[in-house]
């Protein structure tokens, strides 16, 4: 007698918390790798649907299969089995994934991430468009199961909410974020003109910042002429050449500093002077180097504003701590919403039995040998076959909806699995 099947889903996730980069980096998914793998995947056996995120933190894979009860385990190891494979890493994956069976467990870690509790930086939202990339990417290639598509859309809901309701995202947390903060406060961001000074990570990150608040006028200028060229052309914008650019401060109102250089590329005497070529129109500098870039004494010259690294930190610190304090809340919206989902999946798990129920009580009115007669005599008229017919219809109807009622209440609505499971093998057809 075969066992009952059911729609199972599981996760298997590599993360900065359990894995370092030399590892993170090996198990990376490009979007045609994420066809491939579940194309390999479906040799193996019947998945119904993979999602695959892949980000500098972390990789994880959700899947969706009909298998038999108690098999989660053995599905697990085949595909951990299969991304090993996949990916060439012959050293073994195990002490590095995390694995997620069923419901509870997966939606639990999936509306954690999306609601930035399992980030590095608490509230961090990037991870919300890098969920729905996903997503969206599974959906298009039509590799995406009913139940994977469920519990990703009730994400979507579920950080929305948590970021409606809470503070957890508010506030910058990163030193180019809170410089860009502090920057709109004091100027029109779609107005102003801006020089950024270097290339690197935080530089970057400012640019990404700024342009997000619609900034039209960035310049970029670096000590590497070809790195500046480089970056300035990725986001579409202008460069000055390093040797030149203290002639551009007549054009701007705000620079950014953010180089390794060891010592500072900004003197006093270069501001003072700056200053009077600008006939004290007033100037906003940012320094988000260390060492500083700017000579701290600049910031009593008239008309300059000096905003450095070790304020910024004091404000990203403050924010850190109140984001923390919102977690609390947050999760209590989180259970509220795997709880949602639960109910769902678990009334979802009867309508299979529901239906096979429905289908033999029709099969017995039809059967029914009172009715066969009915019909048939002769004698009673046709009027009185069909009445009868129609109370026959009425006690059908009357008995299923009765027995799904109970089976609701018996199974607790689909969430005790072995009452499922008996009332399947009552029912189904097949067994």
């Amino acid at each position: 007698m075969p066992k009952s099947l059911f729609t199972l889903i599981g996760l298997i996730s590599i993360n900065y918390k359990n894995s370092p980069i030399e590892v993170r980096e090996k198990f990376y998914f490009e979007d045609n790798e994420k066809i491939d793998f579940y194309n390999f995947l479906s040799e193996q056996f019947p998945i119904d649907g993979i999602i695959v995120l892949s980000t500098c933190n972390r990789t994880e894979i959700y899947y969706e299969y009909e298998n038999h009860l108690s098999q989660e385990k053995r599905i697990f190891h085949i595909i951990m089995k299969c991304l090993v494979e996949f990916k060439k890493y012959p050293e073994g994956l195990s002490p590095y994934a995390i694995k997620k069976i069923g419901s509870i467990d997966v939606s639990k870690h999936l509306f954690r991430l999306i609601s930035g509790l399992e980030s590095m930086i608490v509230g961090e939202f990037q991870i919300v468009d890098q969920l729905k990339e996903a997503f969206y990417f599974s959906k298009q290639k039509k590799i995406i199961g009913p139940i994977l598509s469920r519990i990703f859309q009730k994400s979507f809901e579920t950080g929305k909410d948590v970021r409606s309701n809470t503070e957890i995202s508010k506030g910058a947390v990163s030193v180019s974020y809170a410089a860009v903060e502090i920057i709109s406060k004091k100027y029109d961001l779609k107005k102003a003109s801006i020089l950024c000074v270097g290339t690197g990570e935080t530089s970057k990150l400012s640019i990404k910042h700024l342009l997000k608040k619609k900034t039209k006028n960035i310049v970029v200028t670096n000590r590497t002429d070809k790195k500046a060229k480089s970056v300035a052309n990725s986001y579409d914008l202008d460069f000055v050449s390093f040797k030149n650019y203290k002639k551009y401060f007549s054009k701007i109102d705000i620079a950014i500093f953010s180089t390794s250089s060891s010592s500072p590329l900004l003197s006093f005497s270069d501001v003072n002077y700056l200053m009077k070529e600008r006939k004290n129109k007033k100037l906003l500098l940012v320094d988000l180097s260390i060492p500083r870039n700017i000579e701290r004494s600049i910031s009593s010259i008239s008309g300059v504003d000096l905003v450095s690294i070790d304020g910024l930190k004091d404000l990203v610190n403050k924010n850190y701590k109140k984001r923390k304090s919102e977690i609390e809340k947050a999760q209590q919206i989180i259970d509220n919403h795997i709880s949602d989902f639960d109910s769902w999946i678990s009334s979802r798990q009867l309508r299979t039995s529901i239906l096979s129920i429905k289908k033999q009580m029709e099969k017995l009115i039809e059967s029914n040998s009172d009715k066969e007669k009915i019909n048939g005599n002769a004698n009673i008229k046709k009027t009185k076959g069909q009445e009868v017919n129609v109370k026959f219809d009425k006690i059908h109807s009357k008995l299923s909806d009765h027995l799904v009622r109970r089976i609701r209440i018996v199974s607790n609505n689909g969430k005790d699995k072995n009452a499922l499971n008996i009332i399947k093998k009552i029912f189904d057809e097949k067994e």
